[in-house]
């Protein structure tokens, strides 16, 4: 079994030579946030999980011979991202009756105490949301967002400013409405 103190880069290091308990130890390291990463996106607990066995199915792929150049996050984010994408397209194409013929089930009530941070993600666009989530949940630097999104850091930052900046103009007009 691999130390838990171990870090990435010498586990993918160990997988590199043929160690299957090094690829075991950055499944177990990281299994959780891809889950975690997959849901946040839009999938539910049974496309998170597929995606996540597809993750680690097209990180084993890459060894031999697998170079980590940053945090494997890094390298993880897009890869969950884009599965979650391909779910998505394959859903588009096929029509679902259901939705046509019934309405979305009412929301839950509005918690007129607090501001709820979903609300207040769900008023960013998608590219707003996908860098906030990734600075302020996963706490991943701006290099390293820049490097997942294959984005200039620039664009990381201008996105991250306006995140914060329509958040807090929607927790103002959330919390008017309160008073």
């Amino acid at each position: 079994m691999t130390n838990r103190d171990e870090p990435d880069a010498d586990l993918v290091d160990r997988a590199n030579q043929g160690d299957a308990t090094a690829f075991e130890g950055l499944y177990r390291r990281h299994r959780d946030w891809v889950v975690s990463v997959a849901m946040r996106l839009g999938a539910d607990r049974d496309d998170a999980l597929d995606i996540l066995q597809e993750t680690f199915a097209h990180l084993f792929d890459q060894f031999p011979g697998f170079t980590l150049t940053s945090q494997l996050r890094t390298y993880l984010y897009p890869a969950v991202k884009h599965r979650w994408l391909d779910i998505q397209r394959r859903r588009r194409t096929r029509v679902r009756l259901i939705r046509l013929i019934s309405p979305p089930p009412p929301g839950p009530p509005p918690d007129s105490d607090r501001v709820d941070g979903g609300r207040l993600l769900a008023t960013l666009t998608a590219e707003q949301r996908e860098v906030a989530l990734l600075r302020f949940v996963d706490d991943l630097p701006l290099g390293e967002i820049a490097a997942a999104l294959d984005v200039p850091v620039g664009t990381v930052k201008s996105r991250l400013h306006a995140a914060i900046a329509a958040m807090r103009a929607a927790a103002a007009v959330s919390e008017k409405k309160v008073r």
